[in-house]
């Protein structure tokens, strides 16, 4: 990568004063960065959900290093014991899913290439990405702590309804954790 380059993507990638705080909410709460079959489904529900290709549940620690708990789409499985196409695990200058966190509201890009901050995200070309959609996962104290999302290959028209559907699912993430740590508490 050139320095123009790194210049670049440190201008696009959202500041992250919070990170060593959302790591510690989230260690608290039990979002863990570990795949999770759960969440595994909550990715496959969202992906009929959305028509995307990829989708899952993301963890955005500190350093907005990003977990996914859940992922579901081509090349997110082991195949016969090969390494997955996608892992579950992104830098933060690469995906959308840090600008949720940043903005703490939802986000519906229906081309990224009509936005130039995230047109030149590295997964517009390693992945072909022209999509995404992404809602925030909010912990009890209304801080967000990750994310879930939807990315496709081909442009969308997601509108409102699409946004509120993924605020559902993020709700209903939401309570998985803590029912989950209130069964661990136990």
């Amino acid at each position: 990568m050139t320095d123009l380059e790194n210049e670049f993507r440190l201008t696009v990638t959202p500041e992250d004063p919070d990170g060593s705080k959302r790591a510690a909410r989230q260690a608290r709460i039990g979002a863990l960065p570990e795949a999770d079959p759960e969440y595994d489904d909550v990715a496959e529900q969202i992906l009929k959900l959305t028509g995307a290709t990829w989708a899952g549940v993301n963890f955005v620690g500190e350093n907005q290093h990003q977990f996914f708990p859940g992922i579901a789409g081509p090349g997110t499985r082991s195949v016969d014991g090969a390494d997955p196409e996608i892992g579950r695990e992104m830098p933060g200058d690469h995906g959308y899913c840090v600008y949720v966190v940043a903005r703490e509201k939802a986000m519906a890009l229906n081309n990224v290439m009509d936005y130039a901050r995230f047109a030149g995200n590295p997964v517009v070309d390693a992945l072909g990405i022209r999509s995404y959609i992404g809602a925030p996962l909010l912990d009890d104290e209304g801080a967000t702590i990750g994310t879930v999302w939807a990315i496709d290959n081909k442009t969308h028209q997601w509108g409102t309804a699409d946004v509120d559907a993924m605020k559902t699912v993020a709700a209903g993430v939401v309570e998985r954790i803590r029912a989950k740590h209130a069964a661990a508490q136990a």
